[in-house]
This record gives C-alpha cells, structure tokens and sequence, in this order.
C-alpha cells in the first residue's frame, strides 16, 4: 500500500478512516454530524497550513457516490450542495442505469472527502429510517399514509444536516481567515473552474430543487451549459445532470 506523501495526503487519510469508521458501525445522525465537524477541522488545519502554491500546483478530480433511495426519494439529495460547499468542491447529480449518482469535483482530497461525507451522511439518515419504523410514533400514527410519515421524517433530517453543514463552512473559512489572514476559496475556485472545462463534461440543469436552508451564494451562470460555475466566494454549485464528450 503506497504511504501517503504530502500533508493534505495524510489529512485525507484520517479523515477517510474517520468517515469510514463511522459508516462501518451505521452512524446515526448525530453521529454522522460529529464525523462532519472532525472532518471539517482536519481540513481548516490543512488549509491553515497549506501554501497558495501547493492549491495551484494540484489538478482537480472527481469522485461519485451512488444515492440511496427510498421508495422513489432520493435521501439526502439536498444535502449534496452542502456537503459541496463545506468541502469547497463542485457537484452534479446523475441518473444511469445503475442509480441516481452524486459526482464532486474539487481538488483531490477535497472531492475524496465529499463523497465519503455524502454517503455517510445518507447512510445516517437511512440508520435513522429504520429506527423512526420500528418507533411508537411511527406505528401509532392514525391518519397519515406511513410513506409520507417518512419522507416528512427525512425532510427534517435534511434540513438540519444542511443547516449544520453550512454552520460547519463558516466556521472552517472563519478559522483559515483568522489564523492566516487570507482564504484559499479563490484560488481554489480558479484551479477548479480551469481543470472542469479542461474535462469537456457538459452540465444541464434540471431547474428542480426542494427548498431547504440554502446559504446565499453568488454565481455566475455558463450561457453554453445552464451551469453555474462558482465565483471566487463561492463553490458547490448544482446542476442536475451531465455529459461525458
């Protein structure tokens, strides 16, 4: 097994045990989160220390996740954007013949921490399905057909992951500004926006999207996609499919 090199590959690997130790035991929410602030921290530590050169000499790569569902919801399909923005990545969602899929694409570790944070996060909140099933709450209820019960019971779920993961942003970019004084969001926002018209992909928005608590992010839109690439301030855009050259 090749040992991991640089500082950031060290990083990755902590967090990639973290997460995947967390999906091994099948993290609940609350477990999923704690997993989320750990990584978060793991990373603003790297970003402290990492030099401007080190972000421009990387080249971006993507990692897909595949979306677990119930019944014919997607779960955790909002909490990608978030999951995107925490880990300063674009995303996109697609559909094949395997399954809906969520592609990240960001500088290496980057991405590689999104999709093992997306799944885990799924994974937490089909942990918790299962336990809503078995509860009083869910057998007693009279009046409600049981499939809506649990997508309400999902939505909630949603809401507040993305919230914490928005809370989680802040405070990564707050902590990288206060220990250095600057934010590597811009350059990395560059290299990334370079490295994905550099793949041919070509992305096109489905324009459908269930409210949630969305942070406000400037964008600026691709007329020949219907893309949204990130500004300098801002990454983890959604488009809802793509297509490889």
């Amino acid at each position: 097994m090749t040992q991991p090199t640089t500082e950031r590959d060290r990083i990755k690997e902590r967090v990639a045990k973290l997460l995947n130790l967390t999906l091994d035991k099948g993290a609940s929410e609350n477990e999923a989160m704690m997993a989320a602030e750990k990584a978060a921290e793991l990373m603003a530590f790297y970003d402290i220390e990492a030099s401007e050169l080190s972000a421009r000499s990387a080249r971006a790569t993507k990692q897909t996740v595949s979306a677990r569902k119930y019944g014919k919801m997607i779960i955790a399909a909002p909490v990608a954007h978030h999951v995107a923005q925490l880990c300063d990545c674009m995303y996109w969602g697609s559909t094949e013949e395997t399954g809906k899929h969520y592609t990240f694409f960001g500088l290496p570790a980057d991405a590689e921490i999104a999709a093992y944070l997306f799944d885990l996060i799924s994974n937490g909140i089909a942990t918790e399905v299962g336990i809503y099933k078995a509860s009083s709450d869910y057998l007693t209820a009279t009046g409600t057909h049981g499939r809506t019960l649990v997508s309400s019971f999902i939505a909630g779920m949603e809401d507040r992951i993305c919230a914490r993961l928005d809370a989680l942003r802040e405070e990564k970019h707050s902590a990288i500004q206060e220990a250095t004084g600057r934010s590597l969001v811009v350059i990395k926002a560059a290299q990334i926006e370079e490295d994905f018209k550099a793949t041919g992909i070509r992305l096109v928005s489905s324009g459908i999207r269930r409210s949630t608590a969305v942070a406000d992010m400037p964008t600026v839109k691709s007329r020949a996609t219907g893309f949204h690439f990130p500004t300098a301030s801002a990454l983890g855009a959604q488009p809802a499919c793509c297509h490889d050259p």
